[in-house]
């Protein structure tokens, strides 16, 4: 952490810490992990009882004693401040209930204000049982994205076929981080991807080139996504025992063969 994430995490806890709302403040995410660098937000979570959670979110969105400035304040998911400084500063505070702080992965926890202490099944991840249901709903939301590609193709939106390839690229990523056991709860914000794929996930997404909104372009593109995606999705989705929509797979190859003389 850096000398000004530190004193930027140090007058945030301050102030919460002086609200009696608040029970507990601690430094969360990548910094609380211990992994974060230079270009990380301070992500903090305050324990707070479920009654005081949105007064808590609407007063600290407003300002409060000790706080630092803002210039941008967003209310998030009703429990998340996400907020910038006028030097660009980058800070988020969760407000959490007690029983949903026991719950978080107490390795990404560092404690900052108040005398709590954490169950010790929360100082570790906890397995993560939905790997299953969160392929299983990637791989039809990919054939479902791919099988609207007619629609784009009969009426020549050729941008909006060109957002769709960005839709199947951003799951194509999705799955190879499931494919790496990577939960949901360790991947940090959106802006850091690098640490969760393997030199081979990278290097066959960097090879990938956006096309250009034209019609040979995007058709080319949704073919080698599709071949991409669920040659490595089928493995993943044995391994993990969830449920490979076959019938939907089907009706979609057939779709796509029948308007558009389109396989994969």
């Amino acid at each position: 952490m850096t000398e000004a994430q530190a004193s930027l995490a140090e007058v945030v806890a301050a102030a919460l810490g002086a609200d009696k709302r608040i029970r507990s403040v601690w430094l969360y995410g990548s910094l609380g992990r211990g992994d974060g660098d230079a270009w990380s937000d301070v992500d903090l979570v305050a324990e707070v009882d479920e009654a005081d959670r949105a007064g808590c979110l609407a007063d600290y969105r407003r300002g409060q004693p000790g706080m630092p400035p803002m210039i941008l304040a967003m209310a998030l998911y009703g429990r998340i401040l996400a907020a910038t400084t006028p030097d660009w500063e980058r800070f988020d505070i969760s407000f959490v209930s007690p029983t949903e702080l026991a719950g978080m992965d107490g390795g990404a926890l560092k404690p900052l204000r108040g005398e709590r202490t954490l169950h010790p099944e929360a100082h570790s991840a906890q397995p993560d049982h939905r790997a299953g249901e969160r392929v299983e709903a990637m791989v039809i939301e990919f054939l479902r994205i791919l099988g609207l590609l007619p629609v784009a193709v009969g009426r020549g939106e050729w941008l909006v076929a060109q957002q769709g390839d960005g839709l199947q690229r951003r799951l194509l990523i999705d799955l190879m981080v499931e494919e790496n056991g990577v939960p949901p709860s360790a991947r940090g914000g959106a802006k850091k991807l690098n640490a969760f794929l393997t030199p081979e996930q990278r290097a066959v997404l960097e090879a990938l080139r956006p096309p250009a909104a034209q019609p040979g372009a995007v058709i080319d593109a949704a073919a080698d996504l599709a071949r991409l995606f669920l040659a490595r999705a089928r493995p993943l989705v044995d391994r993990l025992g969830a449920t490979w929509p076959a019938a939907f797979e089907q009706a979609t190859r057939r779709h796509l063969q029948t308007t558009m003389a389109f396989s994969f």
